[in-house]
């Protein structure tokens, strides 16, 4: 018998992927649903009608809150609970049966927790809290053509409805009233996700219907806020920054949708490089909803991205705090958490806050301060992905043994918590690979390979049964990166012979990683390789490997292109083909290799491909993107000695002197790179920097002379200060660990191997 407490609503149209799922979620209940199809070509009212569902048809007339309208009077039950078909229950449902028999008569509207996914990752969620639940026959009704808001004939005011959720810009309506408690229930929505509006339309849809809202109430600021998001979701920006503009503008301070608009805003700012713009916004709105940990989030990456690291670090830290504020208002208000229902980003008032926190502290090379960060940030989510790799990061920065880094990161899994010793930011840790989730090992494993542990992960691969969990490609992969070689080339022919039917179509990482192989063997590219090559590369292929081969036995007698590489030498196959082989070679540290085939490259692309000192010009990028910095300055300034070097060029080449105190020196090659690009800012910027550096160096230098003199010391001061300012802007190349290795490779002999210590 079907429960009278509760009754779902929903409208439908070719949702027949979507709606088992739905259904399936709210198995556990018997309660009454009605479906409003609004002209589905699939089988969606089939689906619904198996599930029990009373399938109602109807015109579609552009009008979700029509279409939502149509059930509403055929309620039987006490409770009518609105979803969408692309939303499923996650949790709460048995709790909420039991909760809404105990509300109070004169509450009779409801919010409930939805996540709003825009990614795949489980920290790629938007959090909201909007009026979902509302009793039957109050009088309750929706209202607009999109993004529906529910209201109540006679003198109640508007209720907090569904807006528009997408990834950018989600706008569910968060309303802060005492009737409208949260009640235990929790959905999650998935119908934002890129693939899901790529496929469905769904933003031109929306345009279309908010535009005809706004013929009928020009410059009404809720419909100009999701004409923002729309615009958002379409990838105009500009059209997006200048609705919200104009919509806030407009909103009235207590309209329940302001704050997520502010947030919304200040993100496409922030995303559009406004940083002033933005800055100015959010030093004003954060003061307005100080429990908005979103805004204090983005004040700091504004402010950070801005040079101000100690004021975005505060910011940063008053992000974390909402959420103790959060928790004592929940308290307070018997757990509904009123002060809690900002649409907010997971992680702003945790994981997300400490990892940029701990970004800083790494940054200001307070290595302990940053490690214990990044493991706050792992204690609010442990499947964080960019703590993980922060954690991995700073310890490898700090001076840590690739040993110690992978006991860390283990004993975290463990859970089991290690004191340090001396200046050990991890501490001595026993030589021990235990843990009890294969999971976490496996995850150990890949920290290390992205921090560039390479020979530490395979050690641990060696030793543990989870070889099975690895990909085949991503152990020879590593093997390759670690320079053992002969291994790497092993596992390949064992797993990626022509045998092996199901591994023909090899990606092409995965085969440039056999070729590399083979070659980095000394051997001539195998048969079964070749066998496993697409048709339209297979020449580029045979072409390099010919000259390899005749390169390694006669170096100082290589030949003119062949009629064959001048067949394919025109061909954006073969440029493509051949390119991304010297890429990848230099992201497997396999140097030699990398060069001979950069120049083997330039022979077939004959004349076409630029001059000898060109070519070594952009292999010299190629290796300092890498973090080969020494390798690339080597040919850089070598470049100088015969040619003029380009403002990339000399910026990189200023950039690694300034890495090494040589702040004059810098200064006249970030000057060079001005006058070639005027419009270089990371130029502009090293080259004031260089200048305050300058400048504090001379004044120490009077202050020994003169040691009282104030005057001195307080312009040194000032200078320190903005100095402070303008090297926190991102205007260094920012290497993490992979490229720290290889920074001081000094030739073309160098591996990539891992730092013992």
């Amino acid at each position: 018998m079907k429960n009278r407490l509760l009754g779902i609503h929903m409208i439908v149209q070719n949702e027949e992927h979507h709606l088992p799922r739905c259904f399936d979620s709210l198995k556990y209940i018997s309660t009454e649903c009605f479906i409003t199809d609004t002209g589905s070509s699939d089988r969606t009212p089939e689906i619904a009608r198996t599930y029990g569902a009373t399938v109602l048809h109807a015109c579609w007339q552009d009008d979700f809150a029509h279409a939502r309208n149509i059930s509403l009077p055929l309620a039987s039950t006490e409770w009518v609970l609105c979803l969408d078909a692309d939303e499923y229950v996650t949790q709460g449902l048995e709790e909420l049966l039991n909760y809404l028999p105990k509300v109070h008569k004169s509450i009779s509207r409801l919010r409930i927790t939805i996540e709003n996914r825009y990614g795949e990752g489980v920290e790629e969620r938007v959090i909201s809290q909007p009026v979902r639940l509302f009793r039957a026959h109050q009088g309750y009704r929706y209202k607009g053509r999109i993004h529906e808001q529910l209201v109540r004939s006679g003198p109640s005011q508007e209720v907090a409805g569904d807006m528009d959720k997408s990834e950018t810009c989600t706008g569910e309506q968060s309303q802060l009233i005492e009737t409208e408690p949260l009640a235990p229930l929790c959905l999650v929505h998935d119908g934002y996700l890129a693939s899901t509006i790529a496929q469905e339309h769904k933003p031109r849809r929306n345009l279309k219907l908010i535009e005809r809202e706004l013929a009928d109430e020009p410059a009404q600021p809720f419909h100009l806020y999701n004409l923002g998001v729309t615009y958002c979701q379409l990838g105009e920006v500009e059209k997006a920054i200048e609705a919200f503009s104009e919509s806030l503008h407009l909103t009235e301070l207590l309209a329940p949708y302001r704050p997520t608009l502010v947030r919304d805003y200040a993100k496409t700012l922030v995303g559009s490089e406004r940083y002033n713009e933005a800055h100015a916004i959010l030093a004003v709105e954060r003061q307005r909803y100080p429990s908005y940990a979103d805004l204090h989030l983005l004040y700091g990456e504004t402010l950070e991205l801005q040079g101000l690291e100690e004021r975005a670090y505060q910011s940063y830290a008053r992000a974390t705090d909402c959420r103790e504020r959060t928790d004592r208002v929940g308290q307070s208000n018997g757990g509904s958490m009123l002060d809690a229902s900002y649409v907010t980003e997971a992680g702003s008032n945790s994981y997300r806050a400490y990892t940029a926190m701990a970004r800083l502290a790494q940054k200001r090379r307070f290595y302990k301060e940053s490690a214990h960060l990044y493991g706050l940030a792992l204690d609010s989510m442990f499947t964080y992905a960019p703590a993980w790799a922060g954690l991995a990061d700073v310890l490898q920065h700090s001076g840590e043994t690739d040993e110690n880094i992978a006991e860390t990161l283990l004993a975290r899994c463990r859970g089991i918590e290690k004191s340090g010793h001396g200046d050990s930011i991890c501490g001595e840790m026993p030589h021990s690979y235990a843990v009890t989730n294969e999971d976490h090992l496996v995850k150990v494993i890949y920290v290390l390979t992205g921090c560039g542990a390479y020979e530490q992960a395979l050690k641990i691969l060696d030793t543990d049964a989870c070889t099975a969990r690895i990909h085949v490609a991503d152990q020879i992969h590593w093997m390759l990166c670690a320079n053992r070689v002969s291994e790497a080339l092993q596992l390949a022919e064992e797993h990626w012979s022509v045998g092996c039917v199901y591994e023909v179509n090899l990606l092409a990482e995965h085969r440039m990683d056999w070729g590399l192989a083979c070659w980095a063997n000394g051997l001539r590219l195998s048969e079964a390789f070749l066998a496993t090559t697409l048709p339209q590369e297979k020449n580029v292929w045979k072409v390099m490997d010919r000259l390899l081969d005749q390169l390694s036995k006669e170096p100082r007698s290589m030949e003119p292109a062949s009629q064959e590489q001048k067949l394919i030498q025109w061909g954006p196959q073969a440029e493509m083909v051949a390119e991304k082989v010297v890429q990848q070679a230099v992201k497997t540290g396999q140097l030699t290799l990398a060069e001979q085939l950069h120049e083997l490259r330039a022979m077939m692309m004959c004349d076409h491909w630029g001059t000898t000192l060109t070519r070594r010009r952009k292999f010299a990028s190629l290796l300092y993107r890498h973090g080969y910095t020494m390798v690339a300055a080597n040919i850089l300034i070598q470049y100088m000695t015969e040619s003029e070097l380009d403002a990339e060029g000399l910026f990189w080449l200023g950039e690694t002197l300034y890495a090494k105190g040589h702040n004059d020196q810098a200064l006249s090659l970030f000057e060079q790179a001005l006058e070639r690009e005027p419009d270089m800012w990371q130029a502009r910027v090293g080259a004031a920097v260089c200048y305050m550096r300058l400048a504090m160096e001379a004044i120490r230098q009077e202050l020994v002379r003169s040691p009282s003199s104030g005057v001195l010391a307080a312009q040194h001061n000032a200078l320190e200060q903005r100095l402070r300012t303008t090297e926190g802007m991102p205007w260094r190349t920012l290497f993490h660990a992979k490229e720290r290795r290889n920074q001081l490779a000094s030739g073309t002999n160098f591996p990539m191997h891992d730092r013992e210590g």
